[in-house]
Order: structure tokens, then sequence, then C-alpha cells
């Protein structure tokens, strides 16, 4: 038997932290809109006494070293009940949280003037005080754990479009929505009976801009604050939004050379996304992945790849730079980039998770190549799970539009060796 817990812990960092995002800020945090959480999925299968944990965070980005430490610290905190290798640690790319390194002094240029009062601080003292606060997250869920009654849809939404403009090599943007349902008992969505919800769309946290000085979740902040109005969900009840492949992907009134944008914009985003939500939560349409009294086939399954860096631009910059942070590393004077593949299968449910930034059509090719391999397997994507292994950009992108997001792409193979891996473990849980 499936059983789910659900749990969140608060991790707002002080006042005149550094923020993530945007390298040409001029201040460090200036107030709290509103307050960033860690959010834990916890799933066990009562027979087997598996237990995986998905911890969702209010954050730009996580690396290989950051979300480590959280995991060994959920063993730790856990008794061992929660094994390290069975959590993953997914950050939905909001750029109005705080930074959790000081590994990218040389990319935010601006961070460095006398208005810093940070000087270092928080990444010393307050990331190793949050990483035992995101760990906590799993103990919470452990004490809420229940039998599963798990409902889900898919839909479509147009919140994104794709912000290369003059790249016609990437205009694919994912669409998918996907919504999940987390009951108390096999009756009516309504308030008393809600758990939890959760979605998973593409689209980048972005919609306060670079001006914005105010702590916040950015546009899913707005998106929760709808639907638990709608469904009148009470304060135990976790409204959870998970990052798609949105490495291209901007909202819809977010576009380049225009970075002074106010609250308003991200709530008419986070509007439309609720709207969207709802729509897909329609219970004439939800399907069932799990019943108390259903057979249950919860999995978990990790791969390493390594990618050769053959552009002898970016081998010159890794080397000049520490960026193993980033899965970077050298073999016997070759470089390579180090990408981390977790893929959760939770009966028909299929969670990819992977450490980078992708391009909308990979996030399209894996659901592809997943469903087909089994078209009854029911595929989502998580971006920036566990690392940040930079932009995973097209072929075409990569060689022939020299934008930022190439800079910063590792090489122009990783996604489709991703794609192919991801092929691989789909092939062993069939």
């Amino acid at each position: 038997m499936l059983e789910v817990g659900l749990a969140k812990v608060t991790i707002t960092p002080p006042l005149g932290t550094p923020l993530g995002g945007y390298e040409h800020r001029k201040y460090n945090a200036l107030g709290i809109h509103d307050d960033v959480h860690a959010r834990c999925i916890l799933f066990k299968d009562s027979e087997t006494n598996l237990h995986i944990a998905l911890i969702i965070c209010d954050l730009l980005w996580v690396s290989y070293d950051f979300s480590d430490k959280i995991s060994q610290n959920v063993e730790k905190i856990t008794k061992g009940v929660v094994k390290k290798e069975n959590v993953i640690i997914h950050a939905i790319h909001t750029h109005s949280s705080q930074r959790i390194t000081t590994n990218l002094d040389f990319f935010y240029d601006r961070i460095k003037k006398p208005h810093n009062f940070d000087k270092g601080w928080y990444a010393k003292n307050g990331v190793p005080y949050h990483q035992y606060v995101i760990a906590t997250s799993v103990y919470g869920a452990l004490q809420n754990l229940k039998p599963a009654i798990i409902k889900y849809n898919w839909g479509k939404t147009d919140i994104g479009h794709n912000r290369r403009y003059e790249d016609p090599a990437a205009e694919v943007v994912d669409t998918d929505i996907f919504s999940m349902v987390f009951l108390k008992e096999n009756k009516f969505l309504s308030g008393s009976n809600i758990r939890g919800i959760f979605f998973n769309l593409a689209n980048h946290c972005v919609a306060l801009g670079e001006e914005n000085y105010l702590i916040s979740r950015d546009w899913p902040y707005f998106t929760e604050e709808i639907l638990k109005k709608t469904y009148n969900l009470d304060w135990k009840t976790l409204v959870i939004f998970g990052q798609g492949t949105a490495g291209n992907t901007n909202p819809w009134n977010c576009r380049f050379n225009d970075e002074v944008r106010e609250i308003y914009d991200a709530e008419r985003v986070g509007r439309q996304a609720a709207a969207d939500v709802l729509h897909t939560l329609r219970e004439d349409k939800l399907k069932i992945c799990s019943l108390p009294n259903i057979e249950l086939d919860l999995r978990i399954k990790t791969s390493w790849i390594h990618v050769i860096i053959n552009d002898l631009v970016k081998i010159k910059m890794f080397k000049e730079l520490n960026l193993s942070f980033m899965g970077v590393k050298e073999i016997e004077d070759k470089i390579y980039l180090k990408v981390k593949i977790s893929i959760i299968k939770l009966n028909n449910i299929i969670i990819v998770c992977i450490p980078g930034e992708p391009f909308g059509e990979f996030g399209v090719k894996i659901k592809e190549t997943i469903r087909n391999v089994n078209l009854k397997f029911e595929p989502i994507v998580l971006e920036l799970t566990d690392g940040a292994v930079g932009y995973i950009i097209a072929r075409d992108s990569y060689n022939n539009t020299k934008g930022y997001e190439e800079s910063l792409a590792a090489s122009s193979e990783t996604g489709y060796m991703i794609v192919d891996e991801i092929e691989k473990i789909i092939r062993d849980f069939s």
C-alpha cells in the first residue's frame, strides 16, 4: 500500500541576503513579499518500507554539494528511515529568493559593491542552517504519512513563450500542465477532503524583474493563493509547484530588455496558471493513480552520465573557473560534465528529475520517448533537481545562435545523452 506524507518548512532568509538571478541587481534583499519554503512529498511503500522524498524548494537552483548535505541530514534526522540516496531536491527557479553559493561572484558582478552588507555571511552561516531546515521537512512528512488517494489529469497552458526570439531552432515550448491531488477519502474535491495539490508546468519564475528586491516565490505564490481560496483550503493543506523544462520559456508578459516589472505582472501570470490548474482538476476528468486497495509499484532509479567537453572555448573557461559545483570534472586531462538523472515510478506516473535548465523541446522529447516505450506511462519532468549543470540546449541553438544560454551550456550533446539514458531506465521499468 502507498502512503504519502506532506510537510513544509519556512526558509525565508534575513534581509540583506544576496538574491539569486539577474547579474545586474544593485541591492540585496530589501523586504519580503511572501515567505519562501521547502515542501516535501514523501512516498512510502508500506510493504517494502521504501521511502522516497521529493523536496521542492523556493530557490533559484541547487548544487550537487548543497543537495548532498540536505540528503545526509535527512538520513540522520529520520534515523535511517529515509535513505539519502532516495532524497531528491528540486528548485522552482524563482529569481526572488536567496543565493546559496558565492562561487558565481564572477557572474554576479555588482553584488561586490559597497552596498553588499552580507559580505558572504549567508553563504557561510545561513546556508548550513537552511540545509538542516530543508531536511526537517522530510521529518514532518514522516509524521504525516497516510494511505494515499491520488488523482491526476493533464491539460495545456499558454502562460509561457519562447524568449529566444531570433532562434528558429528553439521555437518549441512545453505547454503541458500536469495536476495531481492528494485526497483524504475517495470523494469529491473540497477543502476538508484535500490534503495537497501538486502541479507541474514549464515557465520561468521571472515575472518579477531584476528591479525587484522583495523575497518571493514569484508568480507561483499567486497561483497558490487562488487555489487555496477556490477550494477553501486550510493552513495544513499544501499547494506545490514543480518547475518543468523552462530553460527558454518566460512568462508571456516578460520580454528581454524590459526588466522593470511590478508585483501586478506576477499576479497576472499566477492567475492564469491557477485557471489552467483548475481546468485540469475537473472532477469528471480526473484519473486514478493510487488507492489504498490497488497494487503499488513504487521505485526510484538514479543514473550518472558524463558528457565530454570538446568545445575549446568551454574547456578554457572551465579550466580557468572553479565550476566543480556545477558538475564540471577533469579526468586524465579531459573535461567532463557530470549529470545526475533520477526517475521515480509511482504506478503509471513517471517523474523525471534533471539537474539543469533544459530547453522546452527536451521536455517534449522526454515525454514522447517515455510514452513510446509504454503508452500507459504518464511522464512529467522536473528541472534543476539535485544540481545545476547549466542550460541544456538544442544542437542548432548551440551552434548557430550565440546567446547567454549557450555561454552557460557545457555541450550541445547534453540533452540528447539525457534522453537516451532516460529511455534505458524506462525500458528497465517496463
